[in-house]
């Protein structure tokens, strides 16, 4: 009974053990397909292999094996790459690619289900595309608002191809262009070039806009000048007319005082240094009021 009961115990662990890898799950995330004896399941229909949707599924434990595929978004970063342009200017380009499985059994037919393989065969068309639209467009054209027209025209050229792989590119993006460190030197040359014909043009203009204002100013200047000395000779005439005036009435009211005035001013001018030396005969015109001053 003791060697009944021990049979019967090994024989409902085994069971067990079937029941148990018989029973399958595939996570949201993945896609499966069933290999029987090393060969994948294939429809009866069209011979394509079969290929499992999430959720609790079997097998025939021993004789089958699943391979899980991943649905998700996969990114590729790849290294940057240096592109010519349309006018034979270098670019380095740092770009990524987001691609997914589209057809789960072309994708293993061709790769296996080696994601490294796929991504090998995908950055080779990447590449290619790259090169083809950068060499299209020129330097400007290239870093400028015609980028997204050239992600755009890159991803669909790559979509043309890869579906024999089962795959299909969702983004393809730059992050990054570079000039090259010698296009790098040629544009730094040409910013400053450009920099120094400014600043020329600057000065240029500044100077002849100084020499505008300066010459303005002058004529300004001599303008005012020449009006101060007209007002000044004006002034000076009616200062003069209004003396002479003053005199010739002075003249009229009183000869003799008009006559003893102009000699007062005669002498003024005549002893206006003590060094001042006049020589002339003592019974002179001359001293008629000085002589006569005892008198008086």
């Amino acid at each position: 009974m003791q060697g009944k009961g021990f049979w019967i115990g090994i024989l409902a662990l085994v069971v067990l053990l079937a029941g148990i890898n018989s029973v399958y799950v595939i996570d949201e995330s993945q896609r499966a397909l069933k290999l029987r004896f090393g060969k994948v399941l294939r429809n009866a229909e069209d011979n394509t292999p079969v290929v499992y949707a999430p959720g609790i599924h079997f097998k025939w434990p021993m004789a089958d094996s699943i391979i899980r595929i991943d649905a998700r978004v996969q990114s590729m970063d790849g290294d940057p790459d240096v592109f010519t342009t349309s006018n034979k200017q270098f670019l380095d380009v740092d770009t990524y690619v987001q691609w997914r499985v589209d057809d789960f059994s072309q994708f293993y037919l061709r790769t296996n289900g080696q994601f490294r393989q796929a991504e090998s065969f995908l950055e080779r068309l990447v590449d290619n595309g790259l090169r083809d639209q950068f060499g299209q467009r020129t330097l400007q054209e290239s870093i400028s608002e015609q980028r997204e027209e050239l992600m755009n025209e890159i991803r669909e050229d790559v979509n043309e191809r890869v579906p024999e792989y089962g795959i299909e590119v969702v983004d393809i993006r730059v992050k990054k262009v570079n000039y090259t460190s010698k296009v790098v030197t040629q544009v730094y040359e040409q910013i400053k070039s450009e920099r120094k014909a400014t600043a020329i043009d600057i000065r240029s203009q500044g100077q002849k806009e100084a020499n505008i204002l300066r010459a303005k100013t002058d004529a300004d200047v001599q303008r005012i000048l020449a009006e101060a000395d007209e007002y000044a000779r004006t002034t000076r005439g009616k200062a003069d007319a209004e003396v002479a005036k003053t005199y010739a009435n002075t003249y009229n009211k009183n000869p003799e005082f008009y006559a003893f005035l102009r000699s007062l001013d005669a002498y003024k001018a005549s002893f206006n240094s003590k060094d001042d030396v006049l020589v002339i005969k003592p019974d002179s015109e001359f001293f008629k009021y000085l002589k006569n001053s005892n008198k008086q």
